[in-house]
């Protein structure tokens, strides 16, 4: 299944390119750059000689090697330092010394609409992410690299095969891709890091003032390389990046003493339930210790009976002959899964002169799953060019093609069509995964698997190599860009762009596969088509002058843009296959299923920024932007809303005189209003929101979590009746006809402030978002509806972000720099529509509320008479009660970044997680209550487990009543009449089996909500820098850096070990997850 490019011949041409440029060069002149203020080597200073195209960049530790000769002058510059011109009196041993310098303090960051802008000047929270830092420990996906290293955004990993990870800034999910400029439709997998030069983060409303409703929550401007930084005018990259995936983090606890059943009985006879419990099992079976048994693989003996009798006395008789029970299958699903592999490689070619830059950059990502035969290959292709056709006119260009190609990869919803599901929540240790390879019945290939089980269950390797699942992507977006400065201080800009996509996905369930609503087990064959185009065309016109004898910068630009987007998708199921193995939509046993949708949107936006700078004292700055959206209601008022956002800054250390200690001192603020338009995010081939074509798994309305292009106005949602006939249902609910966007309110407040020269930043924002919602309310069902989407609803989410950087220790030789990112944020309801005796206005939005069990005001646990834990609804009042465990949302999330260099070497490390918060750990629940978790065999349990067969004789701790029953209130589920009843200790004996079932119920969570809180070593990257003395030998080469490198490598605390904390979204239900695996391997990078 492996993918491989033919990447020999390309790298053979581009080595001996390479080697002919650079053997032009004869004199080579070497040196090392320092820091006047301590000796330190300066890291990345550039060199370049004056009048002439040579050039170089100095390594880790300050050294360089340029081709000069004695009398050049070489102009030596780096961040942070004072430019300097040296005259070559030698050609090598050279020491140059460079200052610090406090206006570097200026650094220009990429903002909204691609505008470059001093941090100095920035009202709003903002954040920069160099790419250098995140290619060489690799993720499969780009985006969870960003974990732990931005305030204020969290990303929850999945570790899934082409699932994108949940992203979000401050609690909210709408997040728009900014590439150059450029939104983009993307799913995350078709961005390469090895293209990209820096992440912006502009967080909350601030984005949306600008690029409108798709960045409501935020953008990630994400800006590309261009050229090359390298003075020679010319550069060639390799960068290659092997990880295996190996060892657990998290992995379910299971246990291997019992096997499939029910109180302790099992016996084979067909699997689909003629034997004892031995169909759609839980494993609350005998326990595995050598006695004789009919299993799943035993010799049938016909005209023979064999009687099996179980402790209880009772018997089964069969015809197939008992074998010992035995746990054969130990840690099948550890077996089952194999080392994965993560394979990067890339190479760009760059040039840059006076007059033109131009970069290519081609890329292949292989993925091998830790689930056999499943992988992912991605190629990726960027070019970035420009031309200077005067001082005054600029041409540049962008395109990157996208090609994902996987011919299976996993569903890992709840049900039989999830790996987990069969090898790790219902499957027993009486099968080994290694006696199921040969996974066809012997007469019956192509049409009955063998397995243990054939109504509910699935073979493992029958599933990974017939049950397919294809997926199949092209992904393409670009720009073209004209910059004319058409008069002094100004420029217009035009910039048309295009991101457009088009994905295949297929699946084959093979005969005999069995999933929920596929019972009669005779395959299906399906395939989703969509596509997307979307272009925006888009004109800036840009002034900036020095007003009134320089007192007044400004800094202004006014802009309009027109967004067209255009998305189609196509979706057909055969109804059962009428020829076993032959996939194809004719090949259907009944009529086939087909849906389809499309969806179009038009914005006609205007909008502006200025900048205005009063001297050194004060910058004012506001935006403003118009949106007309054609998916609202047809109503001139409200197609069309306004965003809004202001601000200033002041640089206090720019005109007060503070104490030494203090560098820098800035003050900031601003307000920005954001809308959005509410329109549904279902993109997928249904007609109508929720429901499910495939009855299982995906639920393909909108697995990409791409963008939103229909308003909430449907009449009928389509189904299927009796004998595949379709069937169509009026809707519930009515739309307001003059509702309107919902609004945004954000105002931010904030301190920059720096110690000691530099060494020590600390940069700390608050903010507080009032968002007025749209929202459904009951009305009369006289009308012929339930319920009205009117504008209601408003919450306020408040927060503080701190980014905490400095120098920890700056040497000749040795320099250690510190990162630490926290943020924290609280949504509570201002005005809840919906309101609730749990969560009212005032409270927390994410509160969560589930039914429990009773307590005690002690704390302690009642139990009914039958000896189980007794729930609120088995109370008198208590059918409704439910009681409030918590609340969704972590308290803070934080993360910490160190680098330390030692001469040639450096080494990275970050440790992240998460604080407070709570989630609902399905795996668990699942395997207590059908007796696989290592629990049911462990403690007071696993004493008593053995004689379930017999009746049981656990006793729950924990006490009950006599007399009076107990009353709680209807809302709390406390109790009332505590007074009036008389405890007693629990003494009634019951199976193991039925307390556990109702320890992890479905319904009351008591015992299986758990702490979000956890933290990681995330990453550690150990790179050794090849010395340019030892690279001077090999021409060609100009840099070179091997790298060992680790991700995901510690889980320090978790409160269960049988999921990841770090996979959970930020909503507290989860589905099941694979195991959470470490990552380690190598980098290797060089510059030619």
């Amino acid at each position: 299944m492996t993918v491989q490019l033919p990447m020999r011949k390309l790298l053979a041409v581009l080595f001996l390119t390479a080697f002919s440029f650079t053997a032009a060069y004869a004199q080579l002149v070497t040196g090392k750059i320092i820091s006047k203020t301590d000796a330190a080597g300066v890291a990345g200073a550039s060199i370049e000689v004056k009048g002439s195209s040579k050039g170089a960049s100095a390594d880790a530790s300050g050294t360089f090697t340029i081709n000069a000769k004695t009398g050049d002058v070489l102009i030596i510059s780096a961040l942070g330092f004072k430019q300097i011109n040296y005259t070559v009196n030698k050609t090598s041993g050279l020491i140059i010394e460079l200052e610090t310098d406090a206006r570097s303090l200026n650094e220009v960051v990429v903002t909204a609409l691609g505008i470059k802008k001093e941090t100095k000047k920035l009202s709003y929270a903002i954040q920069e992410v160099k790419t250098a830092d995140l290619v060489k420990a690799r993720e499969p996906n780009p985006i969870n690299s960003l974990k732990g290293k931005v305030a204020g955004l969290v990303v929850n990993i999945n570790s899934e095969l082409l699932r994108q990870p949940s992203i979000n800034f401050r609690g909210q999910g709408n997040i728009l891709f900014v590439v150059d400029g450029i939104p983009i439709r993307t799913d995350t997998w078709n961005i390469s890091p090895d293209d990209i030069e820096s992440y912006s983060f502009l967080k909350g409303q601030t984005a949306a003032a600008l690029y409108g409703s798709n960045a409501v929550d935020g953008a990630i401007i994400i800006n590309t390389k261009k050229g090359t930084k390298d003075k020679r005018g010319f550069s060639v990259e390799f960068n290659s990046s092997t990880m295996f995936e190996n060892g657990f983090l998290a992995f379910p606890r299971l246990q291997d003493e019992y096997g499939p059943g029910s109180t302790g009985k099992y016996a084979f006879k067909d699997g689909v339930g003629g034997g004892v419990n031995d169909n759609d099992y839980d494993i609350w079976g005998p326990r595995f210790e050598g006695q004789l048994l009919p299993q799943y693989d035993g010799e049938v003996v016909p005209g023979q009976t064999f009687t099996t009798t179980f402790r209880d006395g009772s018997t089964f008789t069969g015809n197939i002959r008992p074998t010992p029970w035995l746990a054969r299958g130990k840690d099948n699903l550890g077996r089952f899964l194999q080392t994965g592999l993560l394979s990067t490689n890339h190479i760009s070619i760059a040039s840059q002169t006076d007059k033109y830059d131009l970069r290519f950059g081609m890329g292949h990502t292989y993925q091998r799953a830790i689930v056999p035969n499943m992988g992912l290959n991605i190629t990726n292709f960027n070019m970035a060019s420009g031309y200077n056709f005067s001082k005054k006119v600029r041409l540049s260009a962008n395109i990157n093609y996208s090609r994902q190609y996987s011919p299976n990869f996993p569903d890992v919803n709840y049900g039989p069509n999830s790996l987990i599901y069969n090898v790790g929540i219902w499957a027993g240790s009486d099968w080994s995964v290694d006696d199921m390879k040969n996974y066809w019945q012997e007469g019956k290939v192509g049409i009955q698997q063998k397995y243990a089980e054939y109504q509910r269950y699935n073979n493992p390797w029958f599933m990974v190599k017939e049950w397919l699942r294809g997926h199949y992507k092209n992904d393409l977006y670009g720009y073209v860009t004209l910059d004319w400065k058409f008069a002094p201080n100004f420029n217009v800009m035009l910039r048309p762009g295009i991101s457009t996509y088009g994905i295949t996905r297929t699946e084959k369930m093979p005969y005999s596969a069995g999933s929920y609503g596929r019972d009669d087990r005779k395959g299906d064959y399906r395939e989703d088509n969509r596509n997307l185009f979307e272009s925006n065309n888009e004109v800036q016109v840009r002034y900036n002058n020095k007003l009134f004898k320089n007192i007044l910068q400004l800094d202004g630009m006014v802009g309009g843009n027109i967004q067209n987007i255009r998305y189609n998708s196509v979706y057909a199921t055969t109804n059962y296959l009428n020829v076993p193995g032959v996939y194809n939509l004719n090949n259907s046993l009944l009529p086939v299923r087909t849906f389809n949708w499309s969806a179009e949107q038009l914005v006609l936006s205007g909008y502006y920024s200025f900048d205005f700078g009063v001297s050194k004292y004060l910058t004012v700055s506001t935006t403003g932007r118009l949106d007309k959206h054609s998916n609202l209601p047809d109503n001139k008022y409200k197609q069309q809303y306004f965003y809004f956002s202001t601000g200033a800054a002041t640089v206090v250390s720019d005109y007060i005189k503070l104490p030494d200690v203090v560098s820098f001192l800035k003050l900031k603020g601003s307000y920005a209003t954001g809308r959005n338009p509410q329109t549904i995010s279902t993109i997928g081939p249904l007609g109508f929101i929720g429901g499910n074509p495939l009855d299982y798994g995906d639920t393909y309305q909108s697995p990409y979590g791409i963008g939103r292009y229909a308003f909430a106005k449907y009449t009928y949602s389509l189904g299927f009746g009796y004998n595949n006939s379709v069937v169509g249902s009026f809707t519930n609910r009515l739309n307001d006809p003059d509702i309107a966007a919902d609004n945004r309110k954000t105002t931010e407040a904030g301190i920059d402030i720096r110690f000691f020269k530099n060494r020590l930043a600390l940069d700390v924002t608050y903010f507080s978002t009032l968002s007025e919602l749209l929202g459904n309310r009951s009305i009369s069902s006289a009308t012929g509806y339930d319920q009205i989407t009117v504008n209601s609803g408003v919450t306020r989410n408040r927060g503080v972000e701190a980014v905490l950087s400095g120098t920890a220790i700056q040497k000749k030789n040795f320099s250690w720099n510190v990162l630490v990112n926290w943020s924290t944020f609280k949504r509570v309801w201002v005005d809840n529509p919906n309101p609730t005796p749990w969560i009212k206005n005032g409270d927390r939005v994410d509160l969560v509320v589930s039914p429990g069990f009773v307590k005690l005001p002690d704390g302690r646990y009642l139990h009914n008479t039958d000896g189980l834990l007794m729930r609120m609804r088995d109370a008198v009042n208590g059918g409704n009660a439910q009681r409030i465990f918590g609340h969704g949302d972590p308290d803070f999330v934080w993360g910490i970044t160190n680098n330390l260099r030692y001469k040639n070497f450096s080494l990275a490390f970050q440790f992240d997680g998460v604080v407070g918060g709570l989630i609902w750990n399905q795996i668990r629940r699942r395997t207590i209550s059908g007796g696989r978790h290592l629990e049911t065999v462990q403690g007071e349990w696993g004493v008593h487990r053995p004689n379930d067969v017999t009746g049981g004789t656990f006793v729950g701790a924990g006490v009950t009543w006599v007399g009076v029953k107990p009353i709680v209130d209807p809302v709390t589920g406390e109790i009332t009449n505590f007074k009036d009843l008389t405890i007693v200790p629990n003494t009634k004996a019951v199976t193991v089996q039925n307390y556990a079932s109702r320890y992890a119920s479905s319904s009351e969570r008591d015992f299986i909500f758990q702490d979000r809180t956890f933290a990681k070593l995330r990453e550690v990257t150990l790179t050794y820098n090849i010395p340019a003395n030892v690279l001077k030998h090999a021409k060609f080469i100009s840099s070179m850096n091997v790298s060992l490198v680790g991700r995901n490598l510690i889980l320090f605390y978790n409160e269960s070990k049988d999921v990841d904390p770090d996979q959970f979204t930020q909503q507290v239900f989860s589905d099941i997850q694979s195991p959470s695996t470490r990552r380690y391997g190598f980098n290797i990078n060089i510059i030619f």
